[in-house]
């Protein structure tokens, strides 16, 4: 297996939990009141919602750089104005351990109110500490997704977890098992509170649907379900112009949006506008597009790409319902309960395409065996119920960040992309991405992912 040999090339720039402890005395103090509490969540709140680099949701940048390496985009056809995007997820690696140290700064504030708040019994204690919680349990979701491998026992490699504010903890990695454990009742925490003042964005719409995600990824079904279909019965999906205005809104939060960045107009804006010219220079491949069989009776055909296969979708991270009806779909069929997938995902292609007619089990496509994807996420063969169901979810979320993960989930399939007489190669390893090597250094203990070295 070939190996990536990456680098810190500024150790304490790169430095992950190993770090983000790291305060000291010198004019600085934990916070004491409500008030001051808060301004620890609004700095973070403030960059998600003016589209600014925040580890808690993509800029347009982040989606740019997770996007352009997949299978929906052909590396081959790039043109010279896309000299800068990555060619595959090799490209990305180093920047990763910063992403690592970047979400345990999160959790460090989460931490600092946690274990300090003196008070929770006004409104205003419970709204911080129920997003203190929100966030914790969300910047540790992306921990397990993005630097561990997918679900398969408990027994696997987990994450580091640090529980409290504590500047000398340097914790070895968790197993997969006690991960899952504390996420799921940091979510159960957070929804304890009900924060519902939307100024904290995480109130308990969003936490369900992050917690929904989290159960999805560690193939929980029972539980993804319930809670996918308690967000779908209270956000129902939209169609026609209400679809079109809610997915060509940049800064507005309607529709079905629970979350989303950009809220706000700001500073940066010139590089969302630049990111919206940018990811123009790598066309779709025509396999992606050719997955739209109902052409201009899907709503999603015009808005997606133009007839020259180039991206028209606008490049803003949203969190909103419609993804809960594919993961109800999915977890379904993961289930056994084939007529209840059936059924909601005809729901879902129902609101997409016009004159749409339901689908019956003898009427599924057969398997495309050419197709990247041909194991499901329990790892057993793709059946052309599962087929259409992600195919769906392909085609609605393009270009918001999922389709990464998609394929880390199921079967992590090797691929490569050609330019310039090279050729390009996301290896299975490289699906989860690398501990900073600094926290390798100095954590005695601490083991690194299969397939990357010093």
């Amino acid at each position: 297996m070939k190996k990536i040999l990456f680098v810190a090339v500024i150790a304490w720039m790169l430095g992950g939990c190993t770090k983000y402890l790291d305060v000291k005395t010198y004019g600085k103090a934990v916070p004491q009141t409500s008030e001051e509490f808060s301004a620890l969540l609004h700095t973070h709140l403030n960059d998600v919602d003016y589209g600014l680099s925040s580890p808690l949701i993509d800029n347009s940048s982040d989606l740019l750089s997770i996007e352009v390496i997949t299978d929906n985009f052909s590396v081959a056809l790039t043109t010279a104005g896309g000299a800068t995007l990555p060619k595959y997820v090799g490209s990305m690696i180093n920047n990763k351990q910063g992403r690592y140290q970047k979400l345990y700064s999160v959790i460090r504030d989460a931490n600092i109110i946690i274990n300090n708040m003196p008070s929770i019994s006004s409104p205003e204690d419970r709204n911080v500490m129920g997003t203190a919680y929100a966030i914790r349990a969300i910047a540790y979701y992306h921990l397990l997704r993005e630097y561990c491998e997918p679900y398969d026992s408990d027994s696997q490699l987990g994450v580091p977890i640090v529980r409290d504010f504590d500047m000398e903890e340097r914790p070895v990695r968790s197993t997969y098992g006690q991960s899952i454990a504390f996420i799921a009742n940091d979510f159960e925490k957070a929804l304890s509170f009900k924060v519902s003042d939307e100024i904290y964005r995480y109130t308990e719409d969003v936490v369900k649907a992050y917690q929904a995600r989290f159960y999805f990824w560690i193939k929980d079904w029972d539980n993804a379900a319930r809670v996918s279909n308690e967000i779908v019965k209270k956000h129902p999906l939209l169609d026609g112009k209400a679809y079109m205005d809610m997915m060509l809104s940049k800064n507005e939060k309607v529709g079905t949006v629970l979350l989303k960045s950009y809220l706000f107009p700001g500073n940066a804006d010139a590089e969302f506008n630049s990111n919206q010219l940018v990811i123009q220079a790598r066309p779709l491949t025509k396999e992606f597009v050719d997955l739209f069989v109902e052409k201009e009776r899907d709503i999603r055909y015009v808005l997606s790409f133009d007839e020259r296969r180039l991206n028209q979708k606008v490049l803003v991270s949203k969190v909103r319902s419609d993804e809960f009806q594919l993961i109800l779909a999915e977890s379904y069929a993961h289930l056994g309960k084939n007529d209840l997938a059936l059924a909601e995902i005809n729901l879902f292609r129902s609101k997409r395409i016009l004159q749409y007619v339901n689908l019956t089990a003898n009427d599924l496509p057969a398997v495309n065996e050419l197709g990247n994807i041909l194991t499901d996420a329990e790892g057993k063969a793709l059946t052309p119920l599962l087929q259409l169901i992600l195919n769906e979810r392909r085609k609605e979320l393009y270009a918001e960040g999922d389709r990464f993960f998609e394929l880390k989930r199921n079967g992590r399939p090797i691929f490569w992309a050609a330019e310039n007489g090279l050729k390009y190669t996301t290896e299975k390893y490289m699906y989860t991405f690398p501990l900073p090597r600094v926290d390798i250094e100095v954590v005695r203990g601490l083991i690194q992912n299969e397939g990357y070295k010093l």
